[in-house]
This record gives structure tokens, C-alpha cells and sequence, in this order.
């Protein structure tokens, strides 16, 4: 364990890699089994995204003060899904989006203090920088959620059903943005979801061209660096 002041780090050694495992299941895994087992996506997709979001709390090396936080917006949106399941309001569904994207918000600014303002490069800050990846696509497919909440068919190529039904085509639509891949299938019908894609666009190719690069670079040149030592 680690201390500084009165607030208690949580020191875990390859902590990275669950958080990475966590956001693997959510955005591969549970696409396909949401649509195996339709009829209880609405539950399943909020058990998952909490889930997530617990793995979140005790993977990343959180001060006490934001340790009680996070537990806290993972609590409030277990509950919030819970009573949307049997309300099923837009209303909560809309908090409990807000609520999940301020824990990711916060995760986003954890892993980021950690990684790049705190001691040497590792490999599991390499990691960590993957994490960072996918939790920008994950939030901009929140906030694209949201927009959808607001407007009447915001994009072309996604239909108008429940919520839940299309959560996972503005996280489909989101990567393929963030990626730059630009299929087509799903495309931006609004000037505010046009301008939030080309955003999300230059953010992908700006992280993975600039911070990426310099943090790999970085760890390579710390290992050069403690093999000329010991030689």
C-alpha cells in the first residue's frame, strides 16, 4: 500500500489488465449474447455496464476519496437499473446514463494522472493507455445514446425502437468513428452528431498518434536505458 497524505492509494501490481479484460466482455461479448437472449437485454446490458464499472473501481489506483466515489456512482446505477427495469423510464434511464458516464469520465481522469504523471513507464501502463481507448469510444457512444434521447433519428441506418434495443449500434458507431473505418452503414443526419463525429474522429487519431506512440516510445527507451546500466 501506498499513502500520500490522508487518502490511501490502492496499489495493485498488472492492475490494467482487468479493467482491460472487463471492457473487452463488455463491448465483444456482450453484444452477441444481448442479442442471443433479446428479451432480457434491458437487464442483462445494465448488470454488464455495472459490472464493469465495479471492475473499474477495484482495478484502478484510486486515492480513499475517489475510491468512495466510484463505489458510490456504481451503486446508484445498479439501483437506477434495477427500477428502470420494472419503470422502464426514459427519465431514469437518462440519470442512469448520466451517472455511468461521470464514472467514466472519472476513470478516464484516474487512469490518466496514473499513466502519465506517475513514476516510470510500464507495461502496465501500456495497458492502461488501451483502457483509456476504449473508455473514450465507450463515453462517445454514451453521449451519442443521449442525443438519441433528445432527437427524433439523430443518424441514418439506426432505426427508432427502445433504448436498450440500440445501445450497441451507437457503441458500434462510436469505434467505427473513433477508427476512423468509416463504413457507411450508420452515418450522422444532424449538425450536433456531425460535428461530435468528426470530434471523435481527430480525438482517436490524436491519442493513438501522440500519446501512444510517445508512452511506447517512452518504455522503450527506459529499457535501453536499465540495460546499458546493467551492462
Amino acid at each position: 500500500m501506498q499513502t500520500t497524505g490522508s487518502n490511501t492509494l490502492i496499489d495493485k501490481q498488472g492492475n490494467y489488465i482487468y479493467m482491460l479484460f472487463g471492457l473487452l466482455i463488455l463491448i465483444i461479448i456482450g453484444p452477441a449474447l444481448s442479442h442471443q437472449f433479446e428479451s432480457g437485454a434491458h437487464i442483462f446490458i445494465q448488470i454488464m455496464f455495472v459490472s464493469v464499472m465495479l471492475i473499474g473501481v477495484w482495478s484502478l489506483n484510486m486515492e480513499r476519496v475517489w475510491f468512495r466515489i466510484g463505489i458510490g456512482l456504481a451503486v446508484i446505477a445498479l439501483i437506477l437499473s434495477i427500477v428502470n427495469y420494472f419503470a422502464s423510464s426514459k427519465i431514469i434511464f437518462a440519470v442512469g446514463l448520466t451517472v455511468s458516464l461521470s464514472f467514466l469520465l472519472l476513470s478516464i481522469y484516474l487512469a490518466v494522472r496514473d499513466i502519465l504523471f506517475r513514476g516510470k513507464i510500464t507495461s502496465n501502463k501500456i495497458i492502461g493507455s488501451l483502457c483509456i481507448y476504449l473508455l473514450i469510444g465507450i463515453i462517445w457512444g454514451t453521449i451519442y445514446i443521449f442525443i438519441a434521447l433528445l432527437f427524433t433519428k439523430p443518424f441514418n441506418g439506426i432505426t427508432q425502437a427502445s433504448e436498450y434495443a440500440q445501445m450497441w449500434d451507437y457503441f458500434y458507431y462510436s469505434f467505427v468513428t473513433l477508427t476512423t473505418l468509416g463504413y457507411g452503414d450508420i452515418s450522422p443526419s444532424m449538425p450536433i452528431t456531425r460535428s461530435l463525429a468528426y470530434l471523435e474522429a481527430i480525438c482517436g487519431q490524436f491519442y493513438l498518434a501522440i500519446l501512444v506512440a510517445s508512452l511506447v516510445g517512452a518504455y522503450l527507451a527506459e529499457r535501453d536505458i536499465e540495460k546499458y546500466i546493467v551492462y
